[in-house]
């Protein structure tokens, strides 16, 4: 029996895989919607959302790029802080000129921080100041009393249980949305997350307002994604709530097949549809000017890995597998790297920035342009998923992006997921379980071996993609609005 699984696609050349590729990218077939209704408004609540980065600000920010062109007016609840772990102004280039977006600020820890210091922040910048600091520059000298405060508050909350206080952001969230909803009636309410405490704004307007409500479920809301079971307390919480939301959202839209086939059977009565997630063409064809010129030399091997490393998705088992290919083929010393371009959690951050080979690059991370353009010049991408009920459940948001660039990918995912069934279909894909260190080894070996001796596929069934273009994803959507609105 094999130890990996590899699409059968044979290899070309870089410069036929490029055309090909090119050709595919800049021909986007017309996408329109099913028909039935015709438009209207919808409040889209996403407390992440841009120039917050990260994966799960992309969703919400492409239903406001490409929903108008489907003949739906989009608004935005989101957060009124920016104390977010990652921050990407590239992403506001999806935001429409005539989309408005309600920046909500309620009782979080970081939004009575910020207020707190308001006063101090405005009195600063009318003093005089030296000709060469901004009225800007003196207004953050207060930064670290916001900061300050900030913690303090955080902490009281994390006593109370309620984590980082992100969730005090619901009353006022469904204050705010009644009247926008009061001055300018909406048609439709939508709620995307993580984190999962927008369904419960979105459920407090649609019990006030009786308009038809989509819960965008992105994840399951019972995870055992974590470590140790002590990790995540708040199961009972999130079981609680996934059934509130199943029981009286007008429908539920998930991210994942296998995710939306486990809650329709644990939840017969509810209307529950997938519209996984997507790239987008845009994205990629601005980025892709930057790495036009990159050719994949087969004198040294990049593997990139991006996206967070939390929980079970640990960098260690990557970096032990590559050590040991190290140590078994001395030839390879020097000529392979790995670039990690996302963040990692406190105790792997630890870990790694004190005992780190020297062929482990810790990026941080990326805007997104920067990270297509690191995919995109690397010679193969690696994708990370743990074997859990939590990783069967939903799809890696990255992954659409990966097949939709010319780079061979390594998935050590759990054999048969939906995440691996789609991988091979698409193709230049090499899969080995993530578990299994034997088989992840012999994945990476193949891999780097290919590629030094020129023969790792880069091309794949461009055709099978277009259902993830974020455009048919729009579509798909509006056909959902159109179904539910009044």
């Amino acid at each position: 029996m094999s130890c990996v699984a590899v699409h059968p696609i044979t290899p070309t050349s870089d410069a036929d895989v490029l055309k090909r590729w090119r050709r595919w990218l800049e021909n986007a077939p017309a996408v329109t919607t099913s028909g039935g209704g015709g438009g209207g408004r919808v409040l889209l609540i996403s407390y992440i959302f841009p120039p917050t980065g990260g994966s799960g600000a992309q969703r919400p920010a492409k239903l406001a790029k490409y929903l108008p062109q489907c003949g739906w007016t989009v608004e935005v609840l989101c957060a009124g802080h920016d104390r977010f772990p990652w921050h990407d102004a590239t992403l506001m280039a999806d935001v429409p000129a005539g989309c408005r977006v309600h920046r909500i600020a309620g009782y979080e820890p970081a939004c009575i921080a910020r207020r707190l210091t308001g006063p101090f922040r405005a009195l600063s910048r009318r003093r005089p100041r030296p000709a060469d600091q901004s009225r800007q520059s003196a207004g953050e000298d207060f930064g670290w009393l916001e900061d300050r405060i900030y913690w303090r508050l955080a902490k009281r909350t994390a006593r109370r249980g309620l984590g980082n206080g992100e969730s005090l952001w619901i009353n006022p969230a469904i204050r705010a949305a009644l009247r926008l909803h009061r001055r300018n009636p909406f048609h439709t309410v939508v709620s995307s997350g993580p984190p999962v405490f927008v369904h419960r704004v979105a459920m407090g307007i649609a019990r006030e307002t009786g308009l038809p409500w989509l819960a965008d479920v992105r994840d399951p809301f019972v995870s055992d994604h974590a470590r140790r079971p002590e990790d995540n307390p708040d199961l009972e919480e999130m079981a609680a709530l996934e059934r509130n939301v199943l029981q009286n959202a007008t429908g539920v839209i998930t991210t994942c097949r296998s995710l939306a086939a486990d809650l329709g059977r644990r939840y017969p009565e509810a209307a529950v549809r997938a519209i996984i997630n997507g790239f987008d063409r845009d994205d990629i064809l601005k980025a892709e000017g930057a790495v036009a010129a990159v050719s994949h030399e087969p004198e040294t091997c990049t593997l990139a890995a991006t996206g967070s490393f939390y929980g079970q998705r640990e960098l260690s088992r990557l970096v032990r597998v590559l050590e040991r290919l190290l140590d078994q083929h001395p030839e390879w010393q020097g000529r392979v790297r790995l670039v990690v371009a996302g963040t990692l959690d406190a105790r792997q951050q630890s870990l790694w920035e004190t005992d780190r080979p020297e062929w482990l690059r810790l990026a941080g991370y990326l805007d997104h342009r920067a990270t297509i353009n690191l995919i995109r010049s690397s010679a193969c991408s690696v994708l990370v998923a743990p074997d859990c009920n939590h990783t069967r459940l939903c799809l890696p948001g990255k992954m659409f992006e990966l097949m939709a660039l010319p780079t061979h990918i390594l998935a050590l995912v759990p054999r048969g997921s939906e995440t691996e069934q789609l991988l091979l279909k698409a193709g230049a894909c090499t899969t080995a379980p993530y578990e299994d260190e034997e088989r992840s080894t012999t994945a990476l070996e193949q891999v780097i071996g290919d590629h030094f001796e020129g023969r790792l596929t880069r091309r794949r069934d461009w055709p099978v993609l277009e259902p993830f273009d974020r455009r048919a994803i729009a579509a798909a959507w509006a056909d959902c609005l159109n179904a539910v609105r009044p």
